[in-house]
């Protein structure tokens, strides 16, 4: 008489971790918007080879076209352990900006993009090319000097004195005038979120948002790099950090890779919130 084998346990293997490229059209803002005119792609691949570090695997490329309002039905399905990236200044306010701003980003006014913005708002209040102040909150989280970085102006094009070709500091705005004027520096930020809470009548996401960014695309790319080689722990848990930029030196010509940005002897970084 035969036996019978016993029946394999079923095991209900756990969902991948995955990551979604988050972009905005490089395209200029009226030229033709296309699918493949992304922005900040290198910043991009910086922070998803850490990302691959911590388990997750690369979803797709979710690209916010200008005044494309889409309702989130039209998004891929999201889950909790999944991960929105977004590694381009977002143009919080480049629409109603005080002062214009020569460069700016259009918004998509998609769902989506309203559930981030709520959640960047809570930190910063203020955002363009030119200009951004911080909200309260961050501004509570400031190690020190917080008049010194609450509100900030940048140069949008290089010059005699800022030749680096980034967004220099041109003033710190909270301090008195004549303390005002910037060194050869810039800041950038780094936001992650656990979940996407709902606003009005859009419902919330349970995936998490990872916004790191500088206010152009080189100090961009330079501040992915250097969180990717320097700070992964920045990107692995909730919370906010700033950070500043001090350049000692020019950039190198036309550099193949952008890892010159782990030179001390180019870039120092000063972690401007509390750890």
């Amino acid at each position: 008489m035969k036996t019978r084998k016993p029946s394999k346990l079923i095991v209900s293997q756990p969902l991948s971790r995955r990551h979604f490229h988050l972009t905005y059209s490089s395209a200029a803002p009226d030229d033709i918007h296309k699918l493949f005119k992304v922005r900040d792609g290198a910043a991009f691949n910086e922070l998803a080879a850490t990302l691959a570090g911590l388990g997750y695997q690369y979803g797709t490329t979710i690209h916010f076209y200008p005044n494309d309002k889409r309702p989130l039905k039209d998004l891929p399905a999201l889950r909790a352990t999944d991960l929105l990236v977004l590694t381009t200044r977002p143009p919080l306010t480049d629409r109603e900006a005080v002062h214009k701003p020569r460069r700016i980003i259009l918004s998509s006014e998609n769902d989506l993009e309203k559930l981030i913005f709520k959640q960047l708002f809570h930190h910063i209040s203020y955002c363009t090319r030119r200009h951004i102040h911080l909200a309260p909150a961050a501004r509570d989280r400031l190690a020190a000097e917080p008049q010194k970085w609450e509100s900030l102006e940048f140069y949008e094009n290089s010059g005699a004195t800022h030749p680096l070709g980034v967004s220099i500091i041109k003033k710190h705005l909270g301090l008195p005038k004549k303390q005002q004027a910037g060194a050869n520096s810039t800041v950038a930020f780094l936001f992650r979120a656990d979940s996407l809470p709902g606003i009005e009548k859009t419902p919330g996401l349970p995936c998490g948002l990872l916004a790191s960014f500088g206010m152009d695309g080189y100090s961009t790319l330079i501040w992915n790099t250097i969180v990717r080689h320097k700070y992964p722990h920045f990107v692995a848990k909730a919370g906010f950090v700033m950070a500043e930029l001090v350049f000692k030196k020019d950039f190198p010509e036309n550099p193949l890779t952008p890892e010159f940005a782990l030179d001390p002897d180019f870039v120092k970084v000063n972690i401007l919130t509390k750890t």
